[in-house]
């Protein structure tokens, strides 16, 4: 039996996930459910476990029903940065080119955030500088790409436990 490319699985997979994830960030910005964080934050999690089920489901077949618990986190990890990756280029594009009314929505958004807290106006104004300057560097890019490779880390971790079914020892 010939071993089973994880790396070929995830760049697979991980392109179907910047995919979809390009058709959902359209929808969710055309439809303004971005300012929903609950429902984003849900359905990015059902889509990040249903891709890795995926990727983790074709490992397993194609390596004769066998997967370890250490392929499966790497698998999924290296799925879940190769969709990030193309995820945000794509996110970062559309606010910088396509609908550049995004970024001043989600400064709003923060705004109003601040003055719930309570900040006095000298602390709102500190803090919105801080954003704008992030918004206006890679800080976002690369805060957003730690934030998936984390994430994506933890629900392969989870998924990998699921769908892990080891070789018999004495095979």
């Amino acid at each position: 039996m010939e071993k089973v490319s994880s790396a070929r699985i995830a760049l697979k997979w991980g392109v179907i996930y910047g995919i979809v994830s390009i058709v959902l960030t359209t929808i969710l910005y055309n439809t303004e459910l971005w300012q929903n964080k609950t429902l984003s934050f849900l359905l990015s999690t059902l889509f990040f476990f249903g891709v890795l089920y995926l990727s983790m489901k074709e490992f397993r077949t194609l390596n004769g029903g066998f997967m370890s618990f250490k392929e499966g986190l790497g698998l999924g990890t290296l799925t879940i940065t190769a969709g990030g990756i193309i995820s945000l280029f794509f996110d970062f594009f559309y606010k910088k080119f396509i609908d550049t009314n995004i970024l001043n929505l989600q400064n709003e958004m923060i705004l109003e955030q601040y003055e719930k807290m309570g900040m006095s106006e000298e602390q709102i104004d500190a803090a919105m500088q801080r954003v704008e300057s992030m918004n206006n560097s890679g800080l976002t890019f690369i805060g957003g790409m730690l934030f998936i490779v984390l994430f994506g880390f933890l629900c392969s971790l989870i998924m990998s436990a699921v769908m892990k079914k080891d070789k018999p020892v004495f095979s």
